[in-house]
């Protein structure tokens, strides 16, 4: 056996803050889940949520599909999809 040991985390390449990959790693289990739902389940602010959503919406990691009300969150990354 080789002694390197590789680590596979696909999260790790994106850049991303705690925050960032606690939201993320919710919307792959609760993709049609609420800035509100987020909040409580990562148990920061909506107000702070919003700004992570919007971050990763900017980087091209999320997207919003739908609309606001009847809407889902996509990970645009295929490596998180699994």
């Amino acid at each position: 056996m080789p002694n390197k040991a590789v680590q596979k985390c696909n999260i790790c390449t994106l850049n991303c803050t705690l925050e960032e990959i606690a939201v993320l790693n919710f919307l792959r289990e609760q993709p049609k889940a609420t800035q509100k739902e987020i909040a409580a389940h990562i148990g920061k602010s909506e107000r702070t949520v919003k700004t992570i959503t919007v971050n990763l919406t900017e980087k091209g990691i999320i997207e919003r599909k739908n609309g606001k009300r009847n809407g889902y969150w996509e990970i645009k990354i295929n490596d998180l999809n699994r």
